[in-house]
């Protein structure tokens, strides 16, 4: 009975570990877990011990798949070559060379010269804008090489031929074009223009470039280079009115000052004789003279006006050739110091020509028939005056009067741009092929 109540008597719990507290998570997760089982259970429990799977450090491959792939490499050694001996032996490499190779140190030598050729042609055509006298191949040529070779990488090129249209000038018709891309694009122009053309020629004085692997491939043993050309064409003539100071002299002032275009003093660095500059009148004031007509249903009053700005002293001109402007007799800050930087540089300025005029005040508009050259050597404005710096003195009748001082020349616009309009000693040279 003792003995009955020894065995049924009340056993202390056992804690099992997964029982237990745990002092920290993330040391349980790092050590393996082993589940105990009640002492009668054991005879039927299979221990099981949770072992940790092995995981590979980021972006490394685990120690089976290294393996596999170190097999599949291993059996593709040798392939490349086998690969690159083929193509080699077959000519595609050599081929494909010869593509990269000798076409793009063409199209590199086909570069140069046009570039050559580009700025030859601009230099020797504003040569013959401002003389025809020196407008002939032998005085020509040394112009238009030295800028060829200037474009040149090895500084050596060939000017091939200089030619082109141009009254009153030495210059021979051009030649047929070529049939293949050395040709100038575009027709020639109606009007007169320069046309220059450069051809390889190295330092050695070969005129072939010659080929790196070209001569390499089978049946093009007897290769020995190619020669590049380039064409440019430029063109010059009066420009269309399309911007400029926002001052506009009158078609009548400059038929009076130039005799219609037959008299043009010398233009900076040289300069006229003393006397040679004449005032141009405020077209508002007294004055002023007035001319026989102007464009149907326009007037064409002497003088100069001030025309609206869309900059600094700066004047764009409507696609119809007219602009607005103003009859007041005072000038803007901005074309004081315009006028103010002329004066004391004497440098030409392009300025507008007008032949017609409407309305008054604010609601003036202006017709311009072309661009001119002029030099302004002072003028007489309110609170604002200079001195003429080629006579000496005030060119206006009175202290009252307001006038302009100077003289229409002839010059080369130092910018590009469309070629149309009538011819008052302005001239712009363009690339047109």
């Amino acid at each position: 009975m003792s003995r009955q109540r020894g065995r049924h008597r009340l056993r202390p719990p056992r804690l099992h570990l997964r029982h237990a507290a745990l002092a920290d998570p993330r040391v349980v997760r790092q050590r393996r877990r082993r589940f105990v089982l009640p002492v009668w259970q054991r005879g039927h429990a299979v221990l099981r011990l949770n072992r940790p799977t092995a995981t590979a450090a980021p972006g490394r491959p685990s120690t089976t798949r290294r393996g596999i792939l170190h097999s599949v490499r291993g059996d593709d050694r040798g392939a490349v070559a086998t690969i690159v001996a083929i193509l080699l032996a077959g000519g595609v490499l050599l081929g494909m060379g010869a593509l990269v190779l000798d076409v793009g140190k063409l199209y590199v030598e086909r570069e140069e010269l046009q570039s050559g050729a580009d700025a030859a042609v601009m230099a020797v055509a504003k040569e013959c804008a401002q003389s025809t006298v020196g407008c002939v191949v032998s005085l020509l040529d040394g112009t238009a090489q030295y800028y060829a070779n200037e474009n040149a990488k090895d500084g050596a090129s060939r000017v091939s031929v200089i030619c082109g249209r141009l009254a009153d000038s030495g210059l021979p018709a051009c030649p047929d074009q070529p049939d293949n891309l050395t040709r100038c694009v575009n027709d020639p122009p109606d009007g007169e223009y320069i046309e220059v053309r450069t051809t390889t020629e190295l330092s050695d004085g070969s005129t072939l470039l010659p080929p790196i692997l070209a001569q390499t491939l089978l049946g093009n043993e007897g290769y020995e280079g190619s020669t590049v050309g380039a064409c440019a064409r430029a063109a010059f003539g009066p420009p269309e009115p399309a911007r400029g100071l926002a001052v506009t002299l009158s078609m009548c002032e400059w038929e009076k000052l130039t005799g219609v275009g037959t008299v043009y003093p010398d233009s900076p660095p040289s300069y006229p004789p003393a006397g040679t500059d004449k005032p141009i009148y405020l077209h508002a004031t007294d004055g002023a003279e007035g001319c026989p007509a102007g464009p149907s249903g326009w007037d064409e009053p002497g003088g100069f006006g001030w025309l609206d700005e869309s900059g600094p002293c700066e004047a764009t001109i409507n696609e119809d050739g007219t602009v607005g402007g103003n009859t007041g007799v005072s000038s803007t800050d901005t074309c004081q110091t315009a006028l103010k930087s002329y004066y004391d540089s004497r440098e030409v300025l392009f300025i507008p020509v007008f032949d017609g005029v409407q309305g008054s005040g604010a609601s003036t508009t202006y017709h311009i028939a072309g661009m001119a050259a002029f030099v302004l050597t002072g003028y007489r404005l309110p609170a604002f005056g200079e001195k003429s710096w080629l006579s000496g003195t005030h060119l206006c009748k009175s202290a009252s009067e307001k006038c302009l001082y100077g003289y229409f020349t002839q010059a080369l616009m130092p910018v590009t741009g469309p070629i149309g309009g009538p011819e008052l000693g302005a001239t712009v040279v363009t690339l047109v092929g």
